[in-house]
């Protein structure tokens, strides 16, 4: 319980980190609560077109170019966002801490042959290869996680390889190694705990950056169909930039403050778990 009243206390004093945590707070709770908000189909059509903010009480932030009404689509965008953010940061740290931690406990041809895959990817532009991914496996919410988390591990999997590389043979593991113990049970009970706070800091960045690609994709007419996107609303809306700038101006609001906060959240998490910056 005290490392954790401690890691909060650090946290804490980073005033910017606790302002992004409380925007991404409120982002959730919209997000959790937009079916009681908007429980009708945000993609239907409920009023004329571009209905301009506050002119109409029934769309307090307009309707687009078809009539759907802009508050539910940015409400329920905020559910896909998020949940693409999660899930592709997920995948993206599964992978990378698995690739990582094998090619530096191993070593050898094992480390060669996984950084050169590393290497590889990262040798062709992410949203490239997310298009490509996409348009193979098809437009949906579980395609577009799995393509942005296949793209976005290559950072985290060369952080776990130098947190790995720095702590393999350490006095604590030499003598886990002496006492008989399973390579599984060094790099899982022993190392990773170790080398987990810079990964979890990434991963919380590579949450922002899967709202980015998903909101490109979106953008380019890539995303599901089937779902409200802030992407596919500004997608829709840039046609009308000079008439009707709100359709683009209210989901790149969104954007740019959930991003913004994630980024901030990073920061303070920096902080907290960077034992180089516990005591400034």
């Amino acid at each position: 319980m005290a490392p954790f009243i401690d890691f909060v206390r650090r946290f804490g004093r980073n005033r910017a980190a606790l302002v992004g945590l409380l925007v991404i707070l409120a982002v959730i709770v919209f997000a959790v609560i937009a079916p009681s908000l908007f429980p009708r189909n945000p993609l239907r059509i409920v009023g004329r077109p571009e209905i301009w903010p506050f002119l109409n009480p029934r769309f307090p932030l307009g309707t687009d170019s078809l009539g759907r009404d802009i508050a539910a689509m940015v409400a329920h965008g905020a559910r896909t966002t998020l949940m693409i953010g999660l899930f592709a940061s997920l995948t993206a740290t599964c992978i990378g801490v698995a690739i990582g931690a094998t090619a530096a406990y191993f070593g050898g041809w094992a480390d060669e042959v996984l950084m050169r895959f590393a290497e590889l990817f990262q040798t062709v532009p992410n949203i490239i290869f997310i298009l490509t991914i996409v348009s193979i496996l098809g437009q949906s919410i579980g395609n577009i996680t799995l393509a942005v988390g296949i793209v976005t591990w290559t950072p985290i999997a060369r952080l776990t390889r130098a947190e790995f590389l720095s702590l393999r043979d350490r006095e604590f593991i030499q003598a886990c190694r002496a006492m008989g113990m399973s390579d599984w049970r060094i790099i899982v009970g022993e190392i990773l705990p170790n080398a987990l706070p810079p990964v979890i800091i990434l991963s919380s960045l590579v949450i922002a950056s899967a709202i980015l690609f998903e909101s490109s994709i979106s953008f380019l007419g890539l995303g599901d169909p089937n779902v409200a996107s802030w992407g596919g609303l500004i997608g829709d809306g840039r046609t009308l930039i000079r008439t009707s700038w709100y359709i683009c101006a209210v989901p790149g609001l969104a954007i740019m403050l959930t991003v913004l906060a994630l980024n901030l959240i990073g920061d303070g998490l920096n902080d907290a778990l960077n034992p180089k910056l516990r005591d400034r």
